[in-house]
């Protein structure tokens, strides 16, 4: 007789030693009679038998003279070992880049991750929607930017299913998520080699399920956090999130139980609107310190960099010398009609004026500020006084030549 699906999952379970079965409960165990509604007579092995979990609570008794493990960490303070975190981002963002860096960096054993402290030893990216030259690409630019071999990199480990065999865990017609063949074998993988790192790239492409539908979100979460913690390998999810999430900027989709069901979870910012190079990337969750860490990230044309809040890239400069020709523009035209403009803040001030003219091409009065600054500290403009003792004023000019 030919085996069912469910059953050659259980027995690939039990081969790789994980998901045993549960343990009989005990002979006589009794059902309380007030789930008269509910109960069934307990008849071992009987299709709809009721099984009864142990239920022994434990005190704080158990706890004495027993150390706790110090929690470690993947990437420090926010990608943990032996759990999973989600890294949430816009399509386009830069999430698979910024995750690809973290590869090569615990591959490699660089020791660092866009500004915190890294683990070392083998990693594994699990592509589910990267072609094998794009991820490629991504690894020898980020490899060529830390002045590193990529071909000698033995241990970083990639692993590309063909695009209908993605599913990690799929719902049966009853809605229970189970694991799929791919699940399996990650999980005898991660089990032999234990890796230190492990990118699953992405739920959309992994998940065979309601997205909404909790019970099944936590089960799937649940399958992966049970081989992080068998295995004390963080893992990396990488997500999309929904238009609700990208407009309250909490990176979520679908139920709040993907948030929910991970220790942490991060959130890649979509590119500056002022300067498409910059990105953000926050910490939204973390159960095992302080939250709440922004990185303000720059591509540096080789792959993204933590960067200053005064750097500038090729871009925003190119931007900035635009409303730097915009002011001096205006600035001339004033002087042409007789109206001065002052360098103060409010009514009257150039960056105020400014923003008001029809032609100003939509720049707001705190990008010409920004401009008016710029210009006084590289002397293209200056501020002059004039007016009787009395009343002084200050007004702006352009700087002699």
């Amino acid at each position: 007789m030919l085996s069912r699906p469910h059953e050659v999952v259980a027995e690939a379970f039990a081969a790789i030693g994980i998901g045993a079965e549960r343990p009989e409960p005990p002979p006589h165990t009794e059902i309380p009679e007030q789930f008269d509604d509910a109960r069934r007579e307990v008849d071992h092995g009987a299709p709809g038998a009721v099984v009864v979990s142990p239920f022994a609570p434990i005190t704080p008794a158990v706890w004495e003279g027993v150390e706790i493990v110090p929690q470690r960490w993947v990437a420090h303070a926010r990608i943990p070992c032996g759990d999973v975190t989600i890294l949430s981002g816009n399509g386009g963002s830069g999430k698979t880049e910024i995750a690809t860096q973290l590869l090569v960096s615990v591959a490699a054993g660089l020791g660092d991750w866009l500004g915190c402290v890294t683990e070392s030893g083998p990693a594994l990216f699990l592509s589910c929607e990267e072609q094998v030259d794009n991820l490629r690409d991504r690894i020898e630019r980020i490899c060529r930017h830390r002045s590193i071999n990529p071909y000698g990199l033995d241990r970083l480990y990639l692993l590309f299913p063909d695009l209908d065999e993605t599913w990690l865990g799929t719902a049966d017609r009853a809605g229970k998520i189970t694991p799929t063949a791919l699940m399996l074998g990650l999980q005898k993988w991660v089990a032999e080699h234990k890796p230190r790192l492990v990118i699953i790239d992405n739920v959309a492409a992994v998940f065979d399920g309601e997205a909404i539908a909790r019970r099944q979100v936590r089960t799937f979460i649940g399958m992966l956090r049970k081989v992080a913690a068998e295995h004390d390998v963080g893992i990396l999810l990488l997500d999309h999130p929904s238009v609700r999430g990208m407009a309250d900027g909490s990176g979520t989709a679908g139920s709040v139980d993907w948030r929910n069901s991970v220790r942490s979870m991060m959130y890649l910012s979509d590119p500056d609107k002022e300067d498409q190079d910059q990105r953000t990337l926050e910490v939204k969750k973390t159960n095992r310190v302080r939250g709440g860490e922004k990185v303000t990230l720059r591509w540096s044309g080789l792959t993204f960099t933590t960067a200053m809040a005064g750097e500038t890239s090729p871009y925003r400069a190119a931007a900035d010398r635009e409303v730097d020709d915009v002011f001096l523009r205006l600035l001339d035209r004033f002087a042409a009609q007789g109206r001065t403009v002052r360098p103060a803040m409010g009514r009257g001030s150039a960056p105020a004026e400014m923003a008001d003219e029809p032609d100003a091409c939509g720049i707001k009065a705190e990008a010409f500020r920004a401009a008016m600054a710029r210009l006084l500290t590289a002397g293209t403009i200056r501020i002059v006084e004039s007016g009787p003792p009395s009343r002084r004023s200050k007004h702006l000019e352009r700087a002699a030549s």
